[in-house]
């Protein structure tokens, strides 16, 4: 508080200083105006001499007490300029106070009258350039008021001299409620500035803590896919052999599926909302059949919805929206999750709406439908109406929905009965089906026999995914880098297609499939895999023309993408 209050001193006499030397030329101009009347009147050449010793003061505050606050200023170090400041003041306002001494000598002259009015409007004058620093403006007016009010007294003119005592206490106590002001308002701005620095040094601890999370998150992601991703292959292999197992391993395997799945959606949940904060996640709307899209999911939610007796409904009609099918993909897979989720029986159905100008895609449930107190905190962060769900999320499912909607400038709507169901309601806007890019249906093609170039430098990433296309039926050759991979490109019989991972050891992934291209001298068709999912390496893989898949990928995925590639006729 010491410091802050000799601040506040140090801005008082800077504010003076300013004023001072603005008001220059209009106390020049009162002086030598002064200085005509009191010739004209007296004719005596006190007159200039107290002109001279006016202008002898403006000159010794020039260069000295100015200089000398000027030099305070850069150095911070006001000490010698506070009482010379006082003593420069007290000086003015005894030259100031030498006029009703020499030249108001008679009490019925218009002397008294210009010299009394003159001195009063001189205190009044200097009164918002001196108040920020009161004591220099008592130095200036007291022997200015107080050599007034003694020649009246002397004069006779008591009345008159009451009148100097009453303006006297006036200027005091006006001046006083100014510097108040004044004081405040300097206190107040250091307060802002002493705010705004910690507003500054909040806002860098924040984004140094934001970077450090978003550091975390990529290391962590990186770290937790590669796992994920070998758990879920091995996890799918292990359905695939399950031919030979007891009922009770069997089961034992679902529960593991469905533990990998629910631990995958959480995974993904936590890394949508971490780049939905980070504004990281960009949107590329394209004009998208809604129809294929929505029985595409229905598909892939079919046999979570068997496994709980669960009817899934797909209503579809062709229909074309202007959206991104990944993004709108990530929301209606988060809706048909929880409505399957939270529905113990009867029926979960997709159903589309065509309407003139727009399109709503409908996600109903007959389940036990959300409270209506809860309705308005579906949409928050780490909330979940039924508690006893807790294993199978943790509260973000929706929050992400609604992020990824407002990312996509969609309208989401709520509408929910206790115990009747739930409805929610997308906005799309129309699309052109003259630009729609259509896809052949790969369904029915086999990966029987398909020759597969996987290429992992993680050897337990690399071993799930062999074992799993070989329960697929395809010829796999495993390479842990660059030079295995073109050793397989150097075999009489190439690989039809390349799987491998993004970040290796001394490359890349891109740079791999490239050089196993140029040695075969034919575009092989290739996916990428990676847990990096920022937006220069998705442009990158854009500008390739090539799949990447976002570890943790799902064995259903996988094999959906490989059977499109595979499907795709040969560039020339």
């Amino acid at each position: 508080m010491q410091y802050a209050k000799s601040a506040v001193t140090e801005s008082q006499i800077d504010y003076v200083f300013d004023q001072l030397r603005a008001n220059a030329w209009p106390h020049t101009v009162a002086v030598l105006v002064t200085t005509g009347v009191l010739w004209f009147t007296s004719h005596s050449f006190y007159a200039l001499l107290w002109m001279a010793l006016m202008f002898m003061s403006h000159v010794v505050r020039l260069y000295t007490v100015d200089s000398l606050w000027q030099h305070a200023r850069q150095h911070g170090d006001y000490r010698r300029v506070k009482p010379l400041l006082v003593a420069g003041m007290l000086y003015a306002g005894a030259i100031w106070g030498l006029v009703p001494v020499w030249f108001m000598n008679q009490p019925q002259t218009e002397s008294v009258i210009f010299i009394s009015i003159a001195l009063a409007g001189m205190c009044a004058s200097t009164l918002p350039a001196l108040a920020a620093f009161l004591p220099a403006y008592i130095a200036f007016i007291l022997p200015v008021l107080s050599l007034l009010i003694i020649k009246l007294f002397l004069l006779g003119l008591s009345a008159t001299a009451l009148l100097g005592v009453a303006c006297l206490t006036a200027f005091v106590m006006i001046s006083s409620r100014i510097n108040q002001i004044i004081t405040m308002s300097i206190t107040m701005d250091f307060q802002n500035r002493e705010l705004l620095e910690q507003v500054t040094v909040a806002k860098e601890k924040a984004e140094a803590a934001n970077q450090a999370k978003s550091r975390f998150l990529a290391v962590a992601s990186h770290d937790l896919r590669q796992p994920l991703q070998a758990l879920g292959l091995i996890l799918e292999s292990m359905k695939l052999k399950r031919q030979q197992d007891t009922p009770e391993q069997k089961i034992l395997v679902q529960q593991g599926v469905n533990c990998h799945d629910a631990l995958t959606d959480m995974f993904n949940s936590l890394m949508d909302l971490s780049r939905l904060e980070a504004n990281d996640l960009s949107v590329s709307p394209a004009h998208v059949e809604l129809s294929d899209l929505l029985s595409m999911l229905a598909r892939e939610f079919e046999p979570a919805a068997q496994a709980k007796n669960l009817q899934l409904n797909c209503v579809t009609e062709p229909c074309v929206v202007w959206t991104d099918p990944m993004v709108l993909g990530r929301i209606i897979r988060n809706l048909l999750s929880n409505a399957i989720k939270f529905t113990d029986s009867g029926t979960v159905e997709l159903r589309i709406q065509c309407l003139a100008d727009k399109v709503l895609v409908l996600v109903q449930d007959s389940g036990r439908g959300i409270p209506l107190d809860e309705q308005s905190r579906v949409f928050e962060e780490y909330h979940q109406v039924f508690t006893h769900h807790r294993q199978q999320g943790v509260g973000l499912g929706l929050s992400v929905v609604k992020r990824l909607a407002v990312l996509l400038q969609l309208d989401l709507q709520l509408e929910s009965v206790p115990g009747a169901g739930t409805t929610f309601r997308l906005v799309l806007p129309k699309g052109d089906p003259a630009l729609v890019a259509r896809q052949e249906e790969v369904s029915g093609f086999s990966l029987q026999g398909c020759r597969v170039l996987v290429v992992d430098d993680d050897p337990a990433l690399l071993e799930a995914t062999c074992s799993l296309l070989a329960e697929w039926g395809c010829e796999v050759m495993a390479a842990d880098g660059k030079d295995a991979a073109l050793a397989h490109a150097d075999a009489s019989v190439p690989p039809q297609i390349i799987v491998s991972d993004y970040h290796l050891q001394g490359c890349t992934g891109l740079s791999v499939i490239r050089a196993v291209q140029s040695c075969l001298d034919q575009p092989v068709p290739a996916v990428l895999m990676s847990g990096d999912t920022s937006p220069q390496l998705v442009q990158n893989m854009r500008d390739n023309a090539l799949f990447l898949l976002k570890k943790p990928v799902k064995p259903v995925h996988l094999r959906k993408v490989l059977r499109q590639l595979l499907q795709q006729p040969p560039v020339t």
